[in-house]
């Protein structure tokens, strides 16, 4: 005997979609959502839904989350795209749940929620075979959908979670154990503890998606600590993304180095940012970054000032240009040059600065696009702080002191002559490599950087960029330690630059006593640029198609004269496509009474061969007044059905609509293959057999 399929207890569906509601931030929409499915408690309208109107929802619901998968998509980056997706599988899944709850059966077949499954239970029904097949109540997986999409919900952090989630798992507990009250307890307090852990293991595995780091591309950038990889071993994995487009305005020159972070204090192997203890108040209130000035010359064109005190003059002068385009997650950095000036026309809630130099946007979408204007005279860096950019780790002391003796450093007269004597020297001994062979001793001694700098001469940016920091501190130059891009591919079809996660780089920011500035110092040989460029699979072309496809038909949608047209589209497409399901639904409505416990009482049953009446009409023609149905069908045997198939047919339909037991699911199945068999000899029936 077939096992009772078990339902969610009354209500638990409307108070769980309350609570995805609240979660998520749609409490409206939950509201109506709960109405809707817990107005079957009380309204009388029924439909008889059976397997072919569950693969139907099923494919609408699978059709709704390929559109929302896409719009998710195209409005933001890959890695909270299926976040986001599964916050809205409680609206995506729907109509699913309203045939369950509104629909004269207390089950649904699950080989309904597949296509394959469809056609391979049609080939069955051909051949004359049955199926097995396993029944089950929506409303129980649509419950456990509710609560994780609760759980990934913008307000799921808030202490009300935790009592939410034992509350509704207690409730559905309790309706199916309550009569063992030390298993419930037992159970609610494993529920509990497994729902915190959940809890916690999905926000790990969101915030390691959303702030994942790479050592060269610099996505995720810590804008406090950068993790180099001086002293590992192994190949530094290259990322062939593309991150940010650019374009040169007005016949300038694109800027060769773009910054995302500026570090000045170096320990063991990672570059940190550090200030004076004069800037405790400002890193206590925001993280050592303030906030950034704008001013508009022009409605609606805000420029966001990159330095203290710019005049109109300063605004309107004469700057090199260029327009750049990328995603962009809020408090990340934008690539900028060293001496940028400003940034006109991006959509931003604000902007900020630290004192090195960095620059972190608040965007107002998740793709920016705008310009920059650069080579300006000032720059909004505060001058050295000795005690850190001048700072030296005892255990590499000696061999930069060495360095510095045999390089000759400290008797050149100008920073300048330094830089290019540094340059000059590791142009002439050292390798540039993405294979790192250097592994820091046991003891800490010798450090990576210091075979580096003595016996290897192997390694890739981050070795000479440090190198080159700790070489000029050690000749009394203040430098620091900068990562971002090298602008270094040029697409000419397009006449854009293109910025890759294979272009990130490392270099150093050195202080130049005659210009009064910070400037850029690239020690890397020049051929590793070369080495980068190599490599370019035939794939490439199609992803990058499709990511500027993505991020320009993100920007045009959202331009203020684009929105409202595209918003007055996907209305008028969802509210027609609302009003015709409507239509059809209110028109195919039944009426059902209620038993004493206040359940649905099913109307008089619609079979499958009730289906047939359109058919059998043209082969026996109206059905005469005062005829029962399974009578006038009977005058299909003999013409062109097998009278056994018929009765067989007839008995089933008859059981199903009159017997207070009626046949199990596996009988409407027979009677639905029988029915389709008797359609195709309908349909193949001659003229000859048909009664006038």
């Amino acid at each position: 005997m077939p096992t009772e399929v078990q339902p969610p207890p009354r209500l638990l569906l409307g108070a769980s979609l309350l609570f995805w509601g609240a979660m998520s931030g749609n409490a409206t929409m939950g509201l109506i959502t709960a109405l809707l499915l817990e107005g079957a408690n009380w309204i009388r309208f029924r439909w008889d839904f059976d397997h072919i109107a569950a693969s139907r929802a099923w494919r609408i619901s699978m059709l709704l989350t390929v559109i929302a998968g896409t719009l998710i998509w195209l409005d933001g980056d890959r890695y909270t795209a299926l976040p986001k997706l599964m916050v809205w599988l409680p609206m995506l899944l729907l109509p699913l749940q309203f045939v369950q709850s509104y629909g004269l059966r207390n089950e649904m077949a699950l080989n309904s929620l597949s296509f394959f499954s469809a056609l391979h239970r049609q080939r069955n029904r051909r051949l004359g075979l049955g199926d097995a097949v396993i029944h089950f109540n929506f409303g129980n997986p649509y419950f456990v959908v509710a609560i994780i999409a609760s759980s990934l919900g913008r307000h799921a952090e808030t202490w009300i979670f935790l009592p939410g989630l034992v509350i509704l798992g207690g409730w559905l507990v309790f309706s199916r154990v309550k009569a063992r009250p030390f298993a419930l307890t037992i159970i609610l307090l494993t529920a509990g503890m497994m729902g915190f852990g959940g809890k916690i293991g999905m926000k790990k595995l969101h915030d390691w998606a959303t702030n994942r780091t790479s050592d060269e591309s610099y996505t995720g950038t810590d804008l406090t600590v950068s993790k180099t990889s001086i002293g590992s071993l192994g190949k530094i994995k290259q990322a062939p993304e593309m991150l940010w487009r650019i374009k040169i305005i007005e016949g300038g020159r694109v800027p060769r180095l773009l910054r995302l972070a500026t570090y000045n204090r170096y320990k063991l192997i990672s570059w940190r940012t550090e200030l004076p203890s004069s800037y405790a108040e400002v890193i206590e209130e925001n993280d050592a970054f303030t906030i950034l000035a704008t001013r508009e010359l022009k409605p609606d064109e805000p420029f966001y000032l990159l330095r203290e005190e710019m005049t109109e003059q300063d605004l309107l002068k004469p700057l090199p240009s260029f327009r750049i385009r990328g995603a962009i997650r809020p408090e990340d950095p934008i690539p900028l040059p060293g001496d940028a000036s400003s940034l006109v026309n991006f959509e931003l809630d604000g902007l900020e600065s630290n004192p090195l130099g960095t620059v972190r946007v608040f965007p107002k979408r998740a793709i920016i696009d705008g310009i920059v204007r650069w080579q300006d005279s000032a720059v909004s860096e505060e001058q050295p702080w000795p005690e850190y950019d001048l700072e030296i780790n005892t255990l590499e002391r000696e061999t930069l002191e060495k360095v510095v003796v045999d390089l000759g450093l400290r008797d050149l007269p100008t920073t300048a002559e330094k830089i290019a004597c540094i340059r000059r020297w590791f142009m002439d001994e050292f390798t540039y490599t993405r294979y790192l062979t250097i592994t820091r001793a046991p003891f800490g001694k010798p450090t990576a950087i210091s075979i580096f700098l003595t016996t290897s001469k192997r390694g890739h940016c981050e070795y000479f960029a440090t190198a080159a920091a700790l070489l000029l501190r050690a000749a009394d130059v203040p430098a620091r330690y900068c990562v971002g891009f090298a602008v270094m591919e040029r697409d000419m079809k397009r006449n854009e630059f293109v910025i890759r996660g294979t272009h990130g780089h490392a270099w150093t920011r050195v202080w130049d006593d005659s210009k009064n500035l910070w400037i850029d110092f690239d020690p890397t040989p020049p051929n590793w640029l070369a080495a980068e460029t190599q490599g370019a699979t035939k794939s490439r072309g199609f992803t990058d198609a499709y990511q500027r496809l993505k991020e320009d038909f993100f920007l045009w949608r959202n331009r203020p004269t684009n929105r409202l047209g595209a918003s007055l589209v996907m209305w008028s497409l969802g509210l027609g496509t609302l009003t015709f399901i409507g239509r059809r639904l209110w028109k195919s409505k039944l009426v059902v009474a209620k038993d004493a416990v206040g359940n649905p009482i099913p109307p008089e049953r619609i079979t499958a061969l009730h289906r047939l009446e359109k058919q059998a009409r043209r082969v026996l023609g109206p059905r005469p007044a005062g005829v029962t149905f399974p009578a006038w069908l009977r005058g299909l045997a003999g013409h062109c059905i097998p009278e056994k198939d018929l009765e067989e047919a007839l008995e089933i339909h008859q059981r199903i609509r009159f017997d207070p037991d009626p046949p199990p699911a596996s009988g409407e199945s027979r009677l639905q293959t029988l029915a389709e068999a008797i359609a195709a000899k309908i349909r193949t029936a001659k003229p000859k057999e048909r009664i006038p």
